[in-house]
């Protein structure tokens, strides 16, 4: 089976879809970035431990700013450092087998020379 990355994948029925799914020969592997509030972090990571119990997942991974990123973000989006109460929350989840994994990024350089991005009034909007 050839690698092969789909977005917006609905694998368990009635909790949303995936951002991204990635199915190897070893089985299926979701990403999820965040672009959404804290709630969203939590519902992201929620979906993927439910799919690695159901073993309808072997990995999940969340991409979320660190705490310095963050600041130069839309107001609440999901971060790293309002997740970690949580954390023995899902290291308690008991399973045979799977990872999940939360991977913090954050930018390389701030700059008063750049352009800033038009704000909206939403993720989507145009403009």
């Amino acid at each position: 089976m050839a690698d092969n990355w789909q977005v917006e994948v609905r694998l368990i029925d009635k909790v949303g879809s995936l951002d991204a799914v990635l199915t190897t020969d070893s089985g299926s592997i979701a990403l999820e970035w965040e672009t959404g509030n804290i709630s969203s972090s939590h519902r992201a990571l929620n979906k993927m431990a439910l799919g690695i119990l159901k073993k309808i997942l072997v990995a999940g991974v969340l991409v979320v700013p660190s705490r310095n990123l963050y600041s130069y973000l839309t107001d609440r989006v999901g971060n790293y450092a309002e997740l970690i109460p949580y954390l023995d929350l899902w290291k308690a989840i008991q399973c045979d087998e799977g990872i999940l994994e939360i991977v913090v990024i954050e930018q390389d350089a701030v700059s008063t020379n750049v352009a800033k991005i038009p704000k909206a009034t939403d993720g989507r909007a145009l403009g």
